[in-house]
């Protein structure tokens, strides 16, 4: 009888030593051989095929790629990153990882991912980058502690807005948004601007350049060149030097008027002269082009500018009507001896549905007066 419990005694003395062999030796597969980590290359974790209709194999270690008549080598591994991309961190012994850094801000990854040799993360938006910061990657594991080189490039500008949303040659402009960092150049579309003073990270300050009607604007940083959304300038300009196609088709009552001025001109080479005979004389300029409807044209406003000459005194005032609505007439105070921009919302103008007229009529101011109108459109 204790024969045979000495027998079972070390028989079960076997089987349990035996799991905890094993127990320690899974656990010691499932943590690597422990060293010190090691990072020899961070990549990408997709690959794109360009051959249409035919389905290649290719895996995250392959490095063809193939093309309508020839393979292409492509190699998977990066030397800098972007915000908010995914990535491969590929080496040795980083199965036991605890943190990953870059720039010293620590990023999320998940360790279900982890193996021996790659841990996946994505680089989030707050990261810092830029030249002035480590550029360095850091893994952390149970064993040590792993730095590699591995910059964060500086993405592209944004532009969110800018103010004013019109203007003549020389004035300023403000541009809000975001990633202005270490801007270099601003245009409006071809044509450079002049920055003015220091820009922020949020705000750059530019000159209108000279010529420039209607563009879009271009802020170029280290991260690349962005284009603003919205059109700088005029959405349809009603003259500027000379009347485009559909305006012009009467010109005022109790006035005269020069159509291609060059005594005081806002910008370009012409400005409209009206000289009022009568103390409620009128500017009136017609449209009879295609319709300018103002809710597909996206129109808010009217932007001019207008220069207070001869007989035009501080207190003289225009009033602004649009297609004949002078129940909806807007007072418009002079400056003398300088242009002066004037920006009215179409909705103080009795908000019309479609543009057919432009009037700025006297009112009351002394006989002759003369007002030079110039860069005339809507907004």
């Amino acid at each position: 009888m204790k024969k045979i419990n000495k027998q079972s005694n070390f028989a079960m003395f076997m089987v349990l030593f035996t799991l905890v062999l094993g127990y320690a030796s899974c656990k010691k597969t499932d943590e690597g051989a422990g060293g010190q980590p090691v990072i020899t290359r961070v990549r990408l974790i997709s690959k794109t095929d360009t051959l249409k209709n035919v389905v290649h194999r290719i895996t995250l270690d392959s490095n063809l790629t193939y093309d309508e008549t020839r393979q292409v080598t492509f190699d998977s591994t990066i030397v800098a990153g972007r915000l908010n991309n995914q990535y491969a961190i590929v080496g040795e012994n980083l199965l036991t990882t605890l943190s990953v850094s870059f720039n010293g801000l620590n990023v999320n990854y998940n360790p279900a991912l982890l193996t021996d040799h790659s841990i996946i993360i994505s680089i989030p938006e707050q990261t810092p980058y830029g030249t002035s910061q480590s550029n360095k990657l850091v893994v952390t594991t149970k064993f040590g502690t792993a730095s590699f080189d591995f910059p964060i490039l500086q993405p592209p500008p944004v532009i969110t807005s800018f103010s004013p949303v019109a203007a003549g040659a020389g004035e300023t402009v403000t541009l809000t948004g975001t990633i202005f960092e270490g801007v270099t150049k601003v245009a409006f579309d071809l044509v450079p601007a002049e920055i003015i003073g220091t820009p922020t990270k949020t705000q750059i300050q530019v000159k209108v350049p000279a010529g420039v009607v209607q563009s879009r604007i271009l802020v170029t940083t280290p991260g690349g060149t962005t284009r603003s959304a919205g059109s700088f300038g005029f959405k349809s300009l009603l003259y500027d030097d000379a009347f485009p196609t559909g305006w012009g088709s009467y010109f005022g009552y109790n006035s005269t008027r020069d159509l291609a001025n060059t005594l005081h001109v806002k910008r370009g080479t012409s400005a409209i002269e009206n000289t009022f005979t009568d103390g409620y004389g009128a500017l009136q300029i017609g449209y009879n082009g295609s319709t300018i409807d103002v809710a597909r044209s996206g129109l808010t406003a009217i932007k001019l500018s207008i220069y207070g000459g001869a007989g035009i005194v501080a207190g003289s005032k225009v009033q602004l009507v649009i297609n004949g609505n002078y129940g909806n007439a807007v007072p418009i105070t002079l400056t003398p001896g300088t242009y002066t921009d004037y920006t009215i919302p179409l909705k103080d103008l009795g908000s019309p549905t479609v543009i057919t007229e432009f009037v700025l009529q006297s009112l009351g101011n002394a006989v002759p007066s003369v007002i030079y109108v110039d860069d005339i459109g809507f907004i």
